[in-house]
């Protein structure tokens, strides 16, 4: 775990009942749960904060993609929050638990006690601050007196039992704050006030000791080492460490620089401080209805996942393949078309962290990339936008030469790991993502009077949908009928797509019990009179839910240079059969004779 520097310089000396995780709760605004609490705790405190997760309160996940007050450092207060994007969550149900895990430094509060070295000889320890200091001098035999032994800085440094060190200089600086050394005082080197009778009072065992190097003339004096090494070497003491010199007489103590193979005495400590934690547990309920869904390409009959976000339908995956400005355009069905930079923004609202954040785009990035009920899908590319001509930037590649100059124009781009607005030049290539052009198709969808029904042959299910008092099948008819019935091409995988496609023959027992084949007039009402020569409202998205697709021929225009989609529709009338052959540029053509060794798509009506 990463704790930062600042957590080991304001240590918690509150008991651990102090710190606590209170009223925690969960929201949930689209895609994003947001986790609110309080943390209380002492001022100087500070927090390492995780969240966890599990749907089954048995096997707890930790959450990486978490924003906001989460991660080290966080300090005590009320109104805290983090956020998070649901579709990061493994195993993701409507209800799901989750605990909020704060770890923190705190001070054992034990005030002393005893150790045993390696030689098994016993010694008592006083806390001081929060560090356990031995209280007598580190022995090399039993008959060692008050004094100990005495070791070289070497010695001094391996000799302390496991689990206890040699003191650092800041160590012996924070012993020296709590004994009356001042803070402006206690980084200078040389002689400082300090108040020995406190510090023998607190267990600190004061004895005088003598040494072979010279320390202060006629002075009781009792020396220790530091582990803290000499670091400025243009002084020339890279051979010496920091020591304290103790002067009995004058009440006083010195920092000072000593050779390390001169042999002083050594107090070893070990640190009070412990990693503690608190948590608390919530379970929250998630929102798994999104408005979306799924239907199908008019033309291709492939299936389009789409999504209702930021007041407009989108499709959640890209289309396939990538174009150039020119292309693109034409890469969206009947129906669809680029989105706009407004819309683009729109959408990325939806998306945007619910807290304030400097890495928002890379937040946002996460997000959209992800997979899921409220993904998008988004690909690591830049996205064609429409965009009006005059809005282009030009510059010149050749400024005496205009035919060299290059259009640039404004992409959404994910490239980089963040969602970001790039110029790219118009004979570059993009991603292509469609809108629904319809902006009220949502309000309109509320009126469609729709529903399924279960063919009883193959128990297949079929959508159908009221058309001005008339029930007709929104789906194309699937049932198999041997050789009155065929594939598109004879691939399966177009029966899927498409439906089957029918002779003649089945004008009698064709359709589900309950439901048969329309007729001329009925056909015609749809595509001229309610249409209105306008077959938009026809497909899907249409705005009528009869969802018509074109899966027959494609046929390839030179002179628009497009393709265009057509389909034969059956109906009958006074024991006839005809056709309606319908293509993707909204015309229309009827024909009173279907050809008994043809096939054509069927769309039932309920009798």
């Amino acid at each position: 775990m990463r704790l930062l520097f600042t957590l080991l310089i304001s240590i918690s000396t509150l008991a651990s009942s102090a710190q606590k995780i209170q009223n925690l709760k969960s929201q949930q605004k689209g895609g994003e749960l947001s986790l609110h609490y309080d943390l209380t705790g002492s001022a100087e405190d500070f927090f390492s904060i995780s969240v966890f997760y599990t749907s089954n309160n048995l096997e707890w996940t930790k959450l990486d993609m978490a924003y906001g007050d989460v991660g080290d450092s966080i300090r005590t207060g009320n109104g805290k929050k983090i956020v998070l994007w649901v579709d990061h969550l493994k195993d993701l149900k409507d209800k799901m638990q989750f605990k909020i895990k704060a770890e923190y430094y705190a001070v054992d509060q034990t005030k002393m006690g005893n150790l045993k070295d390696k030689n098994g000889y016993l010694y008592n320890w006083i806390r001081i601050g929060k560090t356990k200091w031995m209280a007598e001098n580190l022995k090399a035999n039993k008959t060692n007196d008050n004094c100990g032994a005495y070791y070289n800085n070497a010695g001094a440094r391996n000799e302390c039992p496991d689990g206890w060190h040699l003191p650092s200089d800041e160590e012996w600086m924070e012993l020296e704050l709590n004994f009356g050394v001042k803070p402006d005082k206690v980084k200078e080197h040389g002689l400082r006030e300090i108040d020995l009778t406190k510090l023998n009072d607190a267990g600190f065992i004061i004895e005088e000791c003598k040494y072979k190097a010279s320390l202060y003339p006629n002075q009781k004096a009792l020396a220790f080492w530091t582990s803290t090494e000499n670091k400025m070497l243009y002084t020339g003491y890279s051979e010496k460490y920091f020591a304290r010199i103790i002067r009995l007489d004058e009440n006083k103590i010195s920092k000072e620089l000593r050779n390390k193979s001169e042999e002083l005495n050594v107090r070893c400590v070990q640190s009070s401080v412990y990693l503690a934690e608190i948590e608390a547990s919530i379970e929250a309920s998630i929102n798994l209805n999104t408005t979306g869904g799924v239907t199908n390409h008019p033309f291709s009959g492939e299936k389009i996942y789409w999504q209702y976000l930021g007041g407009a339908i989108w499709m959640k995956n890209d289309i396939k393949g990538s174009y150039l400005y020119k292309e693109a355009e034409d890469q969206c069905p009947t129906g669809w078309r680029l989105p706009v930079r407004e819309e683009w923004e729109n959408l990325l609202d939806e998306y945007k962290p619910g807290i304030e954040a400097k890495n928002e785009n890379e937040i946002l990035h996460e997000r959209l990339g992800v997979d899921g009920i409220w993904g998008f899908n988004l690909s690591s590319n830049d996205y064609c936008m429409d965009i009006n001509y005059y809005t282009y930037n030009t510059y010149w590649i050749n400024e005496n030469d205009k035919a060299d100059s290059r259009k640039l124009r404004e992409f959404v781009s994910s490239k980089r790991g963040l969602i970001e607005w790039v110029d790219k030049q118009t004979n570059e290539k993009g991603k292509v993502r469609c809108l629904l052009d319809d902006k009220d198709y949502i309000t309109k969808m509320n009126d469609i009077k729709t529903g399924t029904f279960i063919d009883k042959r193959d128990k297949q299910e079929y959508g159908f949908v009221e058309i001005e008092n008339k029930v007709w099948m929104s789906d194309n008819l699937n049932y198999d009928l041997g050789e009155n019935s065929m594939c598109r091409n004879n691939i399966k995988s177009d029966c899927d797509l498409f439906g089957h496609m029918y002779n003649i023959e089945v004008l009698n027992n064709g359709c589900p019990d309950g439901w048969r084949i329309p007729t001329y007039e009925e056909w015609k009402y749809l595509l001229i009179n309610k249409a209105a020569n306008n077959l938009k409202i026809l497909f899907p998205f249409g705005g009528t839910g009869f969802d018509l697709l074109l899966g027959g021929e494609m046929t390839y225009d030179e002179e628009s240079k497009m393709d265009t989609y057509s389909a034969k529709y059956l109906f009958t009338t006074d024991d006839k059969s005809g056709y309606y052959l319908i293509n993707s540029k909204g015309e229309v053509e009827m024909n009173e004779k279907a050809k008994k060794k043809d096939f054509y798509y069927v769309r039932c009506i309920k009798k």
